[in-house]
């Protein structure tokens, strides 16, 4: 793609962009809240139905058709690979896990992907990936998503590898991020829409990770709760619901999870999988037994040999589960009870039937064990 014809696009996807801005009639807001802050008032159940009845899987175009699936994410973070994938796919029964890139070669990120057979996974791209490379990927039977990989995905430098990913002729199943206001979102929108893409994904979080330092080091990045509900009704209001919403980190238990799911149509998470499904460089074991996993984010000093533009920090985690299909089996009975609690069978039911409460400092700490 020569810089004229990026620039031609990169411009029509603002002036787009902000159109549909302009004609959006809710108020901003300026006051965005975390997922800690507010919670799901209780409603009623009409149907004498149990948990274990309840649908709790999505609908997701994946880059081979269609799909549905336990709306759970892997992070594609170093610590997580095919054992990882294996684990949280849980025989079709889990979710989906975004196989990282950071640190590894070709040979060994397609060897990735064939090592988490039978799974469905994702993969994580950068934005100067060869030709080659891309239709080696392609031709794996078990990719269902290919995911741009940048901190800042409403950014026009990712044109040139979405034409390289349309040139394999491939139409779904992309997924773009990360994006952190409306702004972003309708411009990543357009990126996508103009690359030629029918059905995508844009990943939603700027920040919000718990090893993140990005809203630290750069103040930059709102709270992960509101952005979701802002961006979801913009979505909604401008038409654009050829693209799914994947909320990106903030996740510190199978309630935030939930809320998570009210205004996306997926969640991806690192921490909360901390497991010993994790490769063995990170889990911490005293005789044979699994103490403690240590989780670093992939803009950490221990992932990156840069010096500057360190966005990310690490942390020794004493809870964690046995595996990731303990964890996603944690998601899911959540999921599940919280949808009862709102008269909701599946997850279109349940998110038109939630109304969330702000809570007070006490309201939060009478949530807790206290």
């Amino acid at each position: 793609m020569n810089i004229q014809t990026l620039d031609q696009m990169s411009l029509e996807a603002l002036e787009h962009a902000r159109a549909a801005i302009a004609s959006y009639p809710y108020p901003r807001l300026e006051t965005y809240y975390t997922f800690a802050d507010k919670t799901i008032i209780p409603t009623f159940l009409t149907r004498p139905i149990s948990r274990s009845q309840v649908e709790v899987r999505q609908h997701f175009h994946t880059v081979r058709g269609s799909v549905d699936a336990f709306p759970a994410f892997g992070a594609s973070m170093s610590m997580m690979r095919s054992r990882f994938a294996r684990d949280v796919w849980d025989e079709g029964h889990g979710g989906i896990h975004v196989l990282p890139r950071v640190g590894l070669s070709d040979a060994q990120r397609i060897q990735d992907v064939r090592a988490s057979a039978p799974a469905l996974v994702g993969v994580a791209l950068g934005i100067h990936e060869e030709e080659a490379f891309l239709g080696e990927l392609f031709e794996q039977p078990n990719l269902a998503f290919v995911s741009i990989d940048i901190a800042h995905g409403a950014n026009a430098a990712v044109l040139p590898v979405l034409e390289k990913i349309r040139a394999q002729g491939v139409e779904s199943g992309v997924i773009l991020g990360n994006v952190g206001s409306v702004e972003g979102f309708a411009y990543a929108y357009w990126l996508m829409k103009l690359s030629g893409f029918k059905h995508f994904v844009i990943k939603v979080g700027v920040g919000p990770g718990s090893v993140c330092t990005t809203r630290i080091n750069t103040g930059v990045g709102v709270g992960q709760l509101s952005l979701l509900e802002e961006i979801w009704q913009f979505r909604n209001h401008a038409g654009y619901t050829d693209a799914q919403i994947i909320s990106d980190g903030g996740v510190n238990s199978s309630g935030d999870f939930v809320k998570a799911l009210t205004r996306a149509e997926g969640v991806m998470m690192g921490k909360f999988f901390a497991s010993g499904s994790f490769e063995d460089e990170v889990l911490i074991k005293k005789d044979g037994h699994l103490e403690g996993v240590l989780l670093f984010g992939m803009a950490s000093s221990l992932v990156t040999e840069k010096r500057n533009y360190i966005e990310g920090s690490s942390q020794t985690l004493r809870a964690f589960h046995k595996d990731a299909r303990e964890a996603v089996s944690r998601l899911r009975e959540g999921l599940q009870s919280a949808m009862t609690y709102v008269n909701a069978t599946n997850l279109n039911e349940f998110r038109g039937n939630v109304r969330f409460a702000l809570n007070s400092a006490a309201a939060i700490t009478e949530a807790g064990v206290h």
